[in-house]
């Protein structure tokens, strides 16, 4: 198990807290105190996205689907399906007007399982749909020599990357989790759970992991490298698949693979980030420290996924500001190439796997919810009605057509960049770039949309959505009903609150760990702080509530886990600071906890607490910026840590 460490000197320090103070959640300051800050988010020009539009996501995914998976068209860009009769299933290009449309063997999974995956959030039944099973269709990924599911049809494992062999797999076992009487492809996802658990072991290499590598070849059992780049975050997609084979059969093999995994991902130096594997590190990491005592710092695991300080693809993260009249704030891509370049799979799939992370850590839920709000309006951007055409990939093709029309509709831009041709933003992506398509128009990042649309509902505040914390999860674990719903204004707003089901229920806040609302039939009115967020989950009415450990339970089923933060009172990042002043910690928690012990350095200066506070002198050190960083350690022996840039004078 990975140990609770916190690295220096210690000084045990008596801090009285003022549980009460979470309880009444409208004041501002205590809000502000508990939640845990995300930089990226941080950095937005202000709360409510400029412009904000909610998109019906969900519809659009239906549409979507409709016009993938319905009657072909004769004319010359449809259809956008066929059959795959040498592997005995569909095909989907990747984009309109792909030049390998129709090509057996040629169609990914990372838009054909996507594709299922997708439409079945938003209520489609693709195991029978006009009469067709689609979901047995992709058991043709499975590869029965090498014992795993891959990106394509009747392939191998040679000179495949990494993330193109992991991402398929979890979308699968997405799949089979949405489908489990379909037997067969849930005994191929088990198949492929245990081949990857024998490549962890032989990467793992007796506790010397490395899992730097480009991929993995299942016929010589050996990792490889390409001699041009590499996908550490691998690790990362290993361990959604280890996790899901622990919850499935109970296997500890498993559990243990999962934590060493996440745990070389902590202690890699640097972002490991290469496509979309890292984004399921921080979830991933807050439900195993809620259930198995460990202390991955979610901290870090975040800021490599948004912060764009990516090793092995330098610049990958969250996009943040403003190009030309669209705000990019939220969007997930690359924020150095050609000034940034935003991707709206990448932006779909960052939504569903971090959006878990605040069933099991609510000291996120402001930030999280923060940023869901701006991505969810500013995704709207992949697609072509919702911008200018002079600033379009569309604007070059000749001709006008009807199909193509409908078509762009529903499919959105492969990407935007920042800057193209004179025009800011520019809406396009790589394939007329490359000639791999007519268009820039990309099937296999549409395949996605209903993540979004399975994520997001709108309340009768415009701007407050109520976020589904379940919706995306890979887990077979029995939840209540779990939603967010963050507050973008400036003020408290009330909203209707519709529960789920028809049986009355208790809703518990497991931001403040409280019961808001008693026996709620239909609807309620809830009242959201200020730039706050509560995490509501709908439990039977009446249920009494069992702390065990430091989690929380209703009739044993896990609610909310307790966390205290700890943060530094009046001083803001990026300050300046000048003559004497003081450092104070203040412990914020949502159950009772206490600092037990402390650390406090600037760069790598250790300074001693009395009080809970440091009183230091600029004039004792050199001018410029410096790194404020402190440590606690409570009485329930959490750990946090907060990490200021002061400037000195």
């Amino acid at each position: 198990m990975k140990k609770r460490i916190i690295c220096g000197f210690f000084v045990a320090i008596i801090l009285i807290m003022a549980t009460s103070c979470l309880v009444k959640i409208k004041r501002k300051d205590c809000v502000n105190v508990f939640y845990k800050r995300i930089a990226r988010t941080s950095s937005y020009a202000q709360s409510m996205p400029e412009n904000y539009k909610y998109l019906d996501y969900a519809s659009l995914a239906r549409e979507y689907d409709a016009l993938i998976f319905g009657v072909a068209s004769p004319n010359r860009i449809l259809p956008l399906i066929w059959e795959d009769q040498t592997n005995q299933t569909f095909g989907i290009p990747a984009y309109v007007g792909d030049r390998r449309t129709g090509r057996d063997g040629e169609e990914e999974a990372v838009t054909t399982a996507a594709a299922v995956f997708s439409a079945t959030l938003v209520g489609i039944d693709k195991a029978n749909q006009n009469g067709i099973n689609y979901v047995r269709m992709l058991n043709a990924y499975f590869n029965p020599v090498e014992g795993i599911f891959l990106n394509n049809p009747g392939r191998s494992s040679v000179d495949a990357s990494m993330w193109y062999l992991l991402y398929p797999a979890i979308l699968f076992t997405h799949i089979s989790r949405q489908y489990p009487e379909e037997t067969q492809l849930r005994e191929n996802v088990v198949k492929t759970i245990e081949s990857w658990y024998k490549a962890y072991e032989v990467m793992y290499n007796n506790g010397e992991p490395d899992f730097n590598y480009t991929g993995f070849n299942f016929l010589t059992n050996q990792p490889y490298k390409n001699g041009v780049w590499t996908e550490p975050d691998a690790a990362v997609g290993i361990a959604v698949l280890m996790y899901f084979g622990y919850e499935l059969t109970g296997a500890e093999k498993y559990l243990r693979a999962t934590i060493n995994l996440l745990d070389y991902i902590d202690q890699f130096f640097g972002s490991p980030l290469y496509e979309v594997l890292m984004y399921y590190a921080p979830a991933l990491m807050a439900k195993v420290n809620a259930f198995h005592g460990t202390s991955f710092d979610l901290d870090k695991a975040i800021s490599r996924v948004f912060d764009g300080n990516s090793i092995p693809r330098g610049g990958w993260g969250s996009l943040a500001g403003k190009w030309g009249d669209y705000e990019m704030n939220g969007l997930f891509g690359s924020i150095t190439d050609g000034g940034g370049y935003a991707f709206a799979m990448n932006t779909f799939v960052a939504a569903g796997a971090l959006a878990p992370l605040v069933q099991y850590d609510p000291r996120y839920a402001r930030d999280i919810g923060k940023w869901l709000l701006h991505a969810s309006s500013n995704a709207r951007y992949f697609y072509s009605p919702e911008t200018k055409l002079e600033n379009q990939s569309l604007s070059k093709l000749t001709g006008s057509n009807e199909e193509l029309k409908e078509i762009i509709r529903v499919v959105p831009y492969e990407g935007i960049r920042k800057q193209s041709g004179g025009k800011e933003p520019w809406f396009g992506g790589d394939p007329t770039v490359y000639g791999w398509a007519t268009t820039d128009f990309s099937i296999y990042s549409g395949a996605h949309a209903g993540i979004f649309g399975a994520l997001f509902e709108p309340t009768n505040q415009e701007g407050i959505l109520k976020i589904d914390l379940l919706a995306t999860q890979l887990t077979t674990a029995e939840a209540y009903p779990t939603y967010l719903l963050y507050n973008p204004y400036s003020s408290a707003k009330e909203v209707i609150y519709r529960v789920k089901g028809t049986d009355p229920v208790d809703l518990y806040d497991t931001v403040t760990n409280t019961v808001v609302e008693r026996a709620v039939q239909n609807e309620t009115k809830l009242l959201i702080p200020a730039d706050g967020a509560v995490v509501i989950a709908e439990i039977p009415a009446n249920t009494e509530i069992i702390r065990r450990g430091l989690n929380n339970y209703a009739n044993g089923i896990y609610l909310s886990s307790n966390r205290s933060t700890i943060s530094i009172k009046d001083l803001k990042n990026f300050a300046t600071v000048k003559g004497r002043f003081t450092v104070e910690l203040v412990l914020a928690s949502n159950f009772e906890d206490e600092i037990a012990e402390a650390y406090f350095a600037i760069d790598d200066e250790v300074f001693p607490f009395k009080d809970n506070k440091v009183r230091l002198n600029t004039r004792n050190f050199t001018r410029g910026a410096k790194k404020v960083t402190a440590k606690v350690i409570t009485t329930h022996g959490l750990t946090d840590e907060v990490t200021l840039r002061l400037y000195f004078e």
